[in-house]
């Protein structure tokens, strides 16, 4: 699993160094959201990281932006990252000038 260069971290989030292991090795850490940039459709979507996993998503060229302790605090990490987004000058309704 690939990951953004600045990942995107919820407050939430503890232990960091452990969940990106287990995403590395595709290893579902429960309660987390993943924002997943998927550059087939040049789109980001918020996925459980039992869902990254799934096999629908296995082949599909994907980047991690974002990591959540669960889904409403990966909504307002996606705020977040639209609100710098657009403070840099970068377009928030392109995803891939989110990150």
């Amino acid at each position: 699993m690939e990951f953004i260069d600045d990942l995107f971290v919820g407050g939430n989030v503890t232990d960091l160094e452990t969940i990106v292991y287990s995403l590395r090795r595709g290893i579902p850490v429960l309660h987390l959201d993943c924002i997943v940039y998927f550059e087939d459709k040049n789109r980001l979507e918020i996925l459980s990281a039992h869902e990254l996993f799934h096999e629908r998503n296995k082949n599909r060229p994907a980047k991690i932006a974002g990591i959540a302790m669960g889904r409403r605090e990966a909504v307002d990490l996606l705020v977040f990252m639209a609100e710098e987004a657009r403070k840099n000058g970068r377009n928030p309704g392109n995803p891939k000038e989110l990150f």
